[in-house]
C-alpha cells in the first residue's frame, strides 16, 4: 500500500476540534450514521477523508451539541468557582426549561466546567478549597437532578457503579449514575473506595442487574484496576463488567469505556442484546 493510500483515522475529539463543533455533536452524527465511523478498542474513529461529508449535513438541532449550552457551561463554571450554589442550579434549571435533557446538561454544561476547574487547579490558578467547593456544588446539583421527572416506560434493569479500593474520587461515579438514570436504567451507586467483596455482595443481591461499572480516574493505580477486575470476574461470572478508561492487561470480556458517551452506548448495546 502506498503512503498516500493510508487512511488517517481521527478520534471524535480530533474531529470536533478540526471542524469547530462540540464533541457531542460529532458523536450524534456518528451514532445516527450521518458521519461514517467505526469502533477501535471501544472508541469511535472517523476517516479523515469522510469529513467532507459533514458539509452536506444540516446544522445540529437544539439540545446536544447546541452552542447555547456551551455558553451556559461558561456561566456554570463561574458560578461553581465563586461558590454560588443557587446561581449554579439556576443555570442548570434554565437549560432544562429551555428543552435540554438531563443528559445534554451533564455532558455539555457540567462536565466541561468540571474539566476547566481541574485544569485551573492543576495550573495553580485555583486553590484547593475552591476546587473542593466547586465539586461539592456539582454533587449537590446532581442530587437535585434525582428529583426531576424520570423517563417513562418500562424499567430497563439496574446498573451497579462503584469505585475500586482506595479510589476516593466519587464524583465520576455520581455523574455516571445520573446519566444512567436519564436513559431509564436504575443506578445503584456505591460511591468511592469499595472493597471488592462489597461490590460482589451488592451485585449478587441486585435483581435485573445489567452490568457492573468500575469507576476509575487516570490516577487510579493500574494494578488496582487489573486486580479488581480479576476478582470481580471470578466473583460475578457471566456479569458484564465495564471499566472507566482504557487500561492494558484487562481480559477481553471486560469493556473499556472511554468517556460517558461510550458508557451509554455500551449499555444500550447490552440492553438490546
Amino acid at each position: 500500500m502506498n503512503v498516500g493510500e493510508v487512511k488517517e483515522m481521527l478520534s471524535l475529539n480530533e474531529v470536533a476540534e478540526r471542524l469547530g463543533l462540540h464533541y457531542m455533536t460529532v458523536y450524534k452524527y456518528v451514532r445516527s450514521g450521518k458521519l461514517p465511523g467505526h469502533k477501535n478498542d471501544g472508541s469511535w474513529e472517523v476517516a479523515e477523508k469522510d469529513l467532507s461529508s459533514l458539509s452536506e449535513l444540516e446544522p445540529a438541532p437544539p439540545g446536544r451539541g447546541h452552542r447555547a449550552l456551551g455558553k451556559r457551561s461558561g456561566l456554570f463554571l463561574q458560578a461553581i468557582v465563586a461558590g454560588d450554589q443557587p446561581g449554579s442550579w439556576s443555570i442548570i434549571n434554565g437549560a432544562l426549561e429551555s428543552g435540554a435533557s438531563v443528559e445534554d446538561v451533564i455532558c455539555e454544561v457540567v462536565v466541561p466546567a468540571l474539566r476547566s476547574v481541574g485544569d485551573e487547579w492543576a495550573h495553580g490558578r485555583l486553590q484547593i478549597f475552591e476546587e473542593h467547593r466547586a465539586t461539592s456544588i456539582v454533587v449537590a446539583s446532581l442530587g437535585r437532578m434525582q428529583g426531576l421527572p424520570q423517563r417513562r416506560g418500562r424499567k430497563r434493569g439496574t446498573v451497579l457503579i462503584a469505585c475500586p479500593p482506595n479510589e476516593t474520587h466519587g464524583l465520576p461515579a455520581a455523574i455516571c449514575a445520573e446519566l444512567i438514570r436519564s436513559r431509564g436504567f436504575n443506578p445503584f451507586n456505591l460511591g468511592a473506595d469499595n472493597p471488592i467483596e462489597t461490590i460482589i455482595n451488592a451485585a449478587s443481591s441486585t435483581d435485573e442487574l445489567v452490568a457492573v461499572i468500575l469507576s476509575t480516574v487516570s490516577s487510579t493505580p493500574q494494578n488496582v484496576v487489573v486486580d479488581s477486575v480479576e476478582m470481580l470476574a471470578k466473583g460475578l461470572p457471566g456479569t458484564p463488567i465495564m471499566v472507566g478508561g482504557v487500561w492494558p492487561e484487562l481480559p477481553d470480556s471486560v469493556v473499556s469505556i472511554n468517556g460517558f458517551p461510550s458508557m451509554l452506548d455500551q449499555l444500550e448495546q447490552l440492553s438490546a442484546s
